[in-house]
């Protein structure tokens, strides 16, 4: 298989950090986001991927100078204007195997639902497409038959079911529903799925138990921070300089050549690699190399 990470979005809602970097290159702890989903997908054992670009296009030249991620392509797809969910597919389909389905993932999704188990479960389901699943939070606007595992409405457009689940920003397609997508270079992908559930060819899988982040807003992308598990990631980087007289809160995280100067207290806060934070008592704020930000 092979994978196609959604990165051409503009991240409005995460701005002012989204006017320095495409928001699937905002640092994680201390990789950029898009790291993780390249590994994740690396671990479900896909070893070709694909990433659409627009918004700040030359920041993924420079965070994947070799156009690869542990020794395997990545294409770059880009879109003078934002395509939408549609079109973005719509342009890649000469890059894809048409033998093979696409793991498709919104680039500002981290979760760790198992992938296998959906690439199993759209195998066994006969299905054209089968989404990711959660049945808590969100937007729930998808109607889902977990009997049947098919999708019997989305946004209420069939008017079959107002949903009780949320879409979670990953599926795997068949590149052969290209024959359903509009002329249009701009379209989004929900009429098509509409046409696809019309003849029962949608399936769904609940991954409840997963964790689950879409970090669309500073305050968002902070709590996401301060939630995850640290493992094996440093949330405080070697290469920081933090003064004797400085307290830090564990769950804050620093990245690489970042100081803190003396007298200051950081709580619950993320700063940036290369960023000096400025002296005083900050709470819950990011900092980056241009300025900081409440969150």
């Amino acid at each position: 298989m092979q994978s196609f990470i959604l990165g051409a979005g503009l991240g409005t809602r995460l701005m002012p950090l989204t006017s320095l970097l495409p928001k699937p290159l905002i640092p994680v702890f201390q990789q950029p986001m898009a790291e993780l989903l390249l590994d994740y997908h690396y671990e479900a054992g896909i070893r070709e991927f694909i990433i659409n670009t627009s918004h700040l296009a030359l920041c993924w030249d420079r965070a994947f100078p070799e156009h690869e991620w542990r020794g395997c392509p990545i294409r770059f797809s880009y879109e003078l204007t934002p395509l939408d969910s549609g079109g973005g597919i719509r342009k890649i389909l000469p890059l894809i195997d048409k033998d093979s389905p696409l793991l498709v993932q919104n680039g500002d999704i981290l979760t760790d639902l198992p992938l296998q188990q959906l690439i199993a479960a759209h195998k066994a389901s006969g299905a054209m497409v089968t989404l990711a699943l959660r049945s808590k939070d969100g937007n729930r606007n998808v109607g889902f038959d977990e009997t049947a595992g098919r999708v019997t409405d989305m946004r209420h457009l069939l008017g079959k079911d107002k949903g009780t689940c949320q879409f979670a920003g990953i599926y795997i397609m068949e590149p052969a529903i290209a024959d359903l997508f509009p002329d249009e270079e701009t379209c989004s992908i929900v009429p098509v799925w509409i046409e696809l559930i019309r003849r029962g060819q949608i399936a769904g899988v609940l991954f409840d138990e997963a964790r689950w982040y879409e970090p669309g807003t500073p305050a968002a992308y902070l709590d996401m921070m301060l939630d995850l598990p640290k493992g094996d990631r440093n949330r405080i980087h070697p290469s920081v300089q933090i003064d004797s007289t400085a307290i830090v809160c564990p769950q804050t995280v620093i990245g690489e050549n970042a100081s803190v100067p003396e007298d200051t207290t950081l709580t619950e806060c993320l700063v940036w690699p290369n960023t000096p934070v400025p002296p005083g008592n900050h709470s819950r704020r990011i900092f980056t190399p241009h300025f900081s930000a409440d969150a």
